[in-house]
């Protein structure tokens, strides 16, 4: 009978989204511990969260900034329309890095859609993923800023940096599954899934410092259609295991 008494207990405790349901049932001052724990995970995620969105849209922002400080009265003999026309390599690595960077965010916000509790390891790569996603207006300011169309560093660089962005998010999505930081309603196979998903987002960006070699707009391809697709497919491969079980 006291065995069933704790097993509905902790049913009752993993229901209101407490996790240390032996706490839970230890009586009315295991019971407050165990809430307070429950809302200072709770809300310390949410912040998380919110800092890491802001960081995103910050960075979203400033890459606009090598557009704005290079528009300047155009010379007599110049107009205003070939001065636009003269940025276009800005505009490119603007664009670019808008679509890479939001979907650096839509995977950023999909997994800490399922990320349930932290701990100050999950702070840490969280913040250096942060960290890589920071630095990226200055790599686009390089691509945006090359002389030569054939010069390779530029998009060798840009590409480098986006690969080190994306290991960092993957990183820290294998972190919270180890440490059981996750919902504890995704099942194994879903939870492979979405790590198949990460893993494979990481060797596109590490193919596309190859493809860089190649030229700016075969890099483009692996980071705007292969990236994507490649996602889709694994998605789509993955669907029928999850409906099997």
């Amino acid at each position: 009978m006291r065995t069933g008494t704790r097993a509905g207990c902790r049913g009752r405790a993993r229901a209101i989204g407490v996790t240390t349901g032996g706490d839970f049932c230890a009586g009315p001052r295991g019971m407050e511990e165990a809430l307070e724990s429950s809302h200072e995970q709770s809300t310390g995620l949410e912040r998380l969260v919110f800092f890491s969105d802001a960081v995103f849209a910050i960075v979203i922002t400033l890459l606009v900034l090598p557009l704005t400080a290079e528009i300047d009265l155009p010379e007599p003999s110049q107009s205003l329309a070939q001065l636009v026309e003269d940025l276009w390599p800005r505009m490119i690595s603007f664009l670019v890095s808008f679509l890479v960077i939001g979907q650096f965010w839509i995977a950023h916000h999909h997994m800490f859609g399922k990320v349930r509790h932290f701990d100050q390891g999950l702070l840490w790569f969280n913040l250096v993923s942060l960290l890589t996603i920071s630095f990226m207006p200055f790599p686009t300011a390089v691509l945006g800023s090359r002389v030569e169309a054939d010069e390779p560093f530029p998009v060798v660089f840009y590409a480098a940096s986006l690969a080190v962005s994306s290991l960092a998010l993957t990183t820290t999505w294998l972190y919270a599954v180890r440490r059981q930081l996750v919902d504890p309603g995704m099942n194994d196979q879903a939870v492979r899934a979405f790590t198949a998903r990460a893993i494979t987002t990481s060797a596109i960006f590490l193919l596309s410092m190859g493809a860089a070699f190649l030229g700016l707009w075969v890099a483009v391809a692996c980071w705007l259609v292969l990236l994507p697709l490649g996602r889709l497919v694994i998605g789509r491969v993955q669907a029928p295991r999850q409906n099997s079980i």
